[in-house]
C-alpha cells in the first residue's frame, strides 16, 4: 500500500507497517523511504562475523531488497543495494527502511537502516546496521555496517574469525582486523562477559 505523507512517500508492507509509518513520519522532508519486514535465511557459521555479504544473496531476500530500492526509482545500484542487504540479513528477523533521494534517486546515495532479532546459538538478541550504496560514473560502490553482539567472550568470537585474520592495529583500545579472504574489516569490543563486534564490508559493480 502507497500513501502520501506531504512530499514523501511511503511504502509500507508486512507486520511492521504501523512502525513503519512513524518512523518515517520523523524523517526529513525530500526523501522517499521504503520499510519492510522479513526472516533472514540460515546463518552461515562463523564466517558470519564478516563474509556474508561477499556470498550470493538467496532470490528472496535479494528481490526484497531490489524491489524496495526500485519502487523508489533507486534502479542502477538496487543489485548492489541487494547483495550488500543479503549479506547483513542472513539468519535475523529483520526490518528494512530504505531512503533515497526524491528528486534524482538514481543519481544519489541509496542508504538502509535495518534493525535484526538473532536467536542463533553463538548470537542471540538484538542488532543493527546500515547499508550505503552509491551511483558512480561506471557502476556503483557500496559498504555494510553490522554491529552484533555475540554470547561470547572476544577471546573465543576471534577463533570464528575467517583464516588469515590478523589484528592491524589498535583504536583507543579496540582491536581493529583485517579479515582474512579480503573481506573486509571489524572491530571486536569487549562487552563484559561477551562481545560485540562491528563489521565493515565494502562492494563494487561495474557496468
Amino acid at each position: 500500500m502507497v500513501t502520501k505523507k506531504g512530499d514523501r512517500r511511503v511504502i509500507k508492507k508486512g507486520k511492521d507497517a504501523a512502525l513503519a509509518s512513524q518512523a518515517s513520519a520523523r524523517r526529513p522532508k525530500r526523501r522517499l523511504t521504503a520499510v519492510t519486514a522479513m526472516v533472514g535465511v540460515a546463518f552461515a557459521g562463523g564466517a558470519g562475523v564478516s563474509a556474508l555479504a561477499q556470498q550470493a544473496a538467496a532470490p528472496a531476500a535479494a528481490n526484497l531488497f531490489q524491489e524496495q530500492a526500485g519502487k523508489l526509482g533507486a534502479r542502477k545500484c538496487a543489485s548492489l543495494y541487494a547483495a550488500l542487504g543479503q549479506g547483513m540479513t542472513q539468519g535475523a528477523a529483520y526490518t528494512l527502511k530504505t531512503e533515497t533521494s526524491k528528486e534524482a534517486p538514481d543519481a544519489h546515495i541509496v542508504q538502509g537502516m535495518v534493525g535484526m532479532a538473532y536467536n542463533l546459538p553463538d548470537l542471540k538478541g538484538p542488532a543493527g546496521g546500515i547499508l550505503l550504496a552509491t551511483p558512480m560514473p561506471q557502476g556503483c560502490e557500496g559498504y555494510m555496517v553490522r554491529v552484533a553482539p555475540f554470547q561470547k567472550t572476544c577471546a573465543e568470537v576471534l577463533r570464528l574469525l575467517p583464516a588469515g585474520s590478523v589484528e592491524e592495529q589498535r583504536l583507543s583500545g579496540v582491536p581493529q582486523y583485517r579479515l582474512g579472504g579480503n573481506q573486509g574489516q571489524a572491530l571486536v569490543i569487549p562487552s563484559g562477559s561477551t562481545c560485540v563486534v562491528v563489521t565493515l564490508t565494502g562492494m563494487a559493480q561495474r557496468q
